[in-house]
């Protein structure tokens, strides 16, 4: 509308200048011609139609002024008064954020007395910058990186960049594989501290996790024999009991899976990734640990059978009962339902069908009816000693 009225006076413009004119003539017609006069009489109506024009541009020029730039200006004022309003919040949320980063950075600080907290230097040399290399994996927290020390010897470093995001799950690893040793956790030889970046530093493990092998292509033509698989989940219900019974209080993983379990040059299982580990107290850990049970089962079924089992719903007695009826226990797909690579090569059908009921006693879908981790362990390695696997507990 205001555009219009700014056309709308530039277009009065010439013709007020006419109308001056005209009126102009109309004097002239009236009083009489005047050839000596009738110049300035048209320069005065010119002038005249010009200053009106000027007026008519001026006041649009107001009215876009007052419809555009006006509204935009109340429009930041009520901005600026919802940022006020929200400040005190937004100050609280970011006051406790940096309250919780700093008593994190206090704890990483305090447990330099228990870990060995490494120099920057030597972590970036022993991974050649950390270059792409030395780059043998990426998870969730961040890549992680081979290092070769001066004598020889071979690190695992995690490099953390976001460590905002991570700084309860790198106190916990702290605090957890940073304190236990037990041959079958994963050993956590220190931390270091530079800028924005947290780094942590493990052993070595050659032989990469237990998914790759299971499951990944690459691998196949490495198949795990049958007594390598027992030993590993030999392995791995040792760790767990150890955690659970140890002497060191209840400690629950709560992230156990194929994909944290490593595996050494001689495929000893070591478990990793105690982000979410807590260390419980006696009367309240039994339903917690009953997780880490669960979580076994899917491992233990995933070692016999070779199915990516960590997806499938085991809510119920039913599916669970279903499943190992059609895929396990039925003639027609015992077979078809064994790891394939494993058919001729030692597998006994009778070892399978003991692990496998230890499996399911993990999958129980009521948890206090589940084992504990240490009868687990005893039954497994009462199932493993025909095998003659060597169990170094």
């Amino acid at each position: 509308m205001a555009v219009v009225g700014a056309k709308l006076a530039l277009l009065l413009i010439p013709i007020l200048g006419v109308a001056g004119d005209g009126y102009s003539s109309s004097q002239e017609n009236y009083y009489g011609s005047d050839n000596h006069g009738h110049p300035k009489k048209w320069d005065s109506s010119f002038k005249n139609g010009l200053v009106i024009g000027y007026v008519f541009s001026s006041v649009s020029i107001f009215t876009i002024y007052l419809s555009y730039c006006v509204p935009w200006a109340r429009l930041n004022k009520r901005k600026r008064n919802k940022m006020t309003m929200k400040t005190p919040m937004m100050a609280c949320l970011m006051e406790r954020e940096e309250k919780k980063r700093t008593e994190a950075n206090e704890q990483i600080c305090k447990l330099g007395n228990v870990v060995k907290k490494w120099s920057f230097v030597v972590i970036s040399n022993a991974t050649a910058n950390f270059s792409r290399a030395n780059k043998i994996g990426l998870g969730r927290m961040g890549t992680m990186y081979k290092a070769t020390l001066p004598d020889g010897r071979f690190l695992a470093v995690k490099r953390i960049v976001d460590f905002h995001q991570f700084e309860e799950q790198i106190v916990s690893e702290l605090n957890t594989l940073g304190t236990l040793r037990h041959e079958n956790l994963l050993p956590l030889y220190g931390f270091c501290v530079e800028s924005n970046t947290r780094f942590l530093v493990y052993k070595y493990t050659s032989n990469g996790n237990l998914f790759d092998w299971i499951h990944s292509v690459k691998h196949r033509r490495k198949t795990l024999p049958w007594r390598l698989r027992l030993k590993i989940a030999v392995g791995v219900a040792r760790g767990l009991a150890r955690l659970h019974h140890g002497c060191w209080g209840q400690v629950v993983h709560l992230n156990i899976s194929s994909k944290c379990i490593l595996l050494d040059r001689d495929f000893e299982p070591k478990l990793s990734n105690f982000g979410k580990a807590m260390l419980m107290r006696m009367t309240s850990a039994s339903g917690v640990l009953k997780e880490d049970v669960h979580a076994f089962g899917v491992v233990l079924l995933e070692l016999i059978t070779g199915v990516d089992c960590s997806r499938m719903d085991f809510s119920s007695h039913s599916i669970l009962n279903e499943w190992i009826f059609r895929h396990l226990l039925s003639n027609s797909y015992f077979h078809d339902a064994m790891d394939r690579f494993l058919i001729g090569r030692g597998f006994e059908d009778e070892i399978f069908l003991q692990l496998l009921k230890v499996a399911c006693n993990c999958l129980d879908c009521i948890p206090d009816r589940r084992p504990t981790m240490i009868q687990v362990y005893r039954d497994i390695k009462a199932i493993t000693g025909r095998c003659e696997v060597v169990d170094g507990s």
